[in-house]
């Protein structure tokens, strides 16, 4: 039980591998003693004292780090969505403007033009 008088001695919060490290061993020690109960306790006691407080604070700085992310990529979402539309708004005006000449030149081909469009494989 000397890593539990380590942990508790301590000054500052202990890193993440120093509490996996705890609850490594409180977890080979409940399956040697048999006494579950204590141990999770310990550990309970243990993650409040050092962590109480500061959680709080690490839990509202990921939130604002969420928040900032979640409206960077709304940005950056807001800002492809608009690209694309303008580029679809410009392949449908293109589009149409071929279909117009595709129309145009059709009614101006020969009958024998006609029939090679309409049957590609049998001009090869």
């Amino acid at each position: 039980m000397s890593s539990v008088a380590f942990c508790v001695t301590m000054e500052t919060p202990p890193s993440p591998s120093q509490v996996f490290r705890y609850l490594d061993l409180q977890t080979e020690h409940s399956v040697i003693e048999d006494n579950n109960n204590t141990q999770f306790i310990t550990v309970f006691e243990f993650l409040k004292n050092f962590c109480g407080s500061s959680t709080v604070a690490i839990d509202n700085k990921i939130e604002q780090a969420m928040d900032l992310v979640k409206s960077h990529l709304m940005y950056a979402v807001r800002e492809e969505v608009e690209v694309l539309k303008e580029q679809i708004k410009e392949l449908m005006d293109k589009n149409q403007q071929l279909e117009y000449e595709n129309q145009i030149l059709k009614n101006s081909a020969s009958p024998e033009t006609l029939s090679k469009l309409t049957s590609p494989s049998s001009s090869s």
